[in-house]
């Protein structure tokens, strides 16, 4: 099994709404994406889609861009964006959305002895644009992400690589510490994957190797619109979480 990843598909949920206005290489981006996604994953593969994925503000509209990423090779795990605003509950998505698609909301899944743990995440302190009504929302996503995690407690012989998925960049600009980055260290984090930003804030984004986890930026842009490789380095039994 092969692992990729890809945040901000940004499709269009019938509102007719494109991303063209941020530049040339948004033109026709979804077809780019789903061009190179029938190139290079295959049905045994697994997706992880970081969130954004349509514009769409009910899921009945989302219902088309949802059906057409179920149709994709391989299985596709789900994560909230700041932008999507369809988003439901778990079970209620989960009811309606293709059989290849799972939600990942505050939980973990095992796919063939690899986990992965996830939340949306949320502007980290000392962010630019991080404001005194942030702070809220940021513990409750720290908060989010542990139990997640803690979902894993006591499960760590059924897997042999942990990543950690969110859609916002688990630290500021200047790549401080945050309360994301100290449970991705906590529980000993593989990977860690999000998307979120785009144009020129991709420069800013944490990438490459923190500790022993690997950081993979993955915003649709950032990834040349097409899903990315996720390596795994390590495929031991993961200790006791504790």
């Amino acid at each position: 099994m092969n692992i990729f990843a890809i945040g901000d598909l940004h499709l269009a949920g019938g509102t007719g709404k494109t991303m063209d206005r941020f530049g040339e290489h948004w033109h026709n981006h979804d077809q780019k994406i789903f061009e190179a996604w029938e190139r290079t994953v295959s049905n045994d593969d697994l997706v992880l889609v970081v969130g954004d994925t349509s514009w769409a503000m009910r899921l009945h509209d989302a219902l088309p861009d949802l059906e057409r990423i179920g149709q994709m090779p391989g299985l596709k795990l789900l994560l909230k964006g700041n932008h999507d605003y369809w988003w439901e509950t778990r079970s209620k998505m989960s009811r309606v959305v293709h059989s290849s698609i799972k939600i990942v909301q505050s939980n973990s899944i095992i796919v063939n002895r690899i986990a992965i743990a996830g939340t949306r995440g949320w502007l980290c302190p000392n962010d630019a644009h991080f404001e005194e009504e942030d702070a809220k929302i940021y513990e409750r996503e720290i908060g989010r992400l542990r139990t997640a995690l803690e979902t894993l407690r006591g499960r760590e012989s059924e897997f042999d690589a942990l990543i950690v998925a969110l859609h916002y960049p688990p630290m500021n600009s200047a790549h401080q510490a945050s309360g994301f980055t100290a449970l991705i260290d906590e529980y000993g984090a593989d990977v860690c994957v999000y998307g979120h930003l785009h144009g020129d804030d991709i420069k800013t984004g944490p990438t490459g190797l923190r500790g022993k986890t690997a950081y993979y930026l993955v915003s649709a842009d950032a990834a040349q619109f097409a899903p990315a490789a996720i390596n795994l380095r390590t495929l031991e039994p993961k200790p006791s979480i504790g």
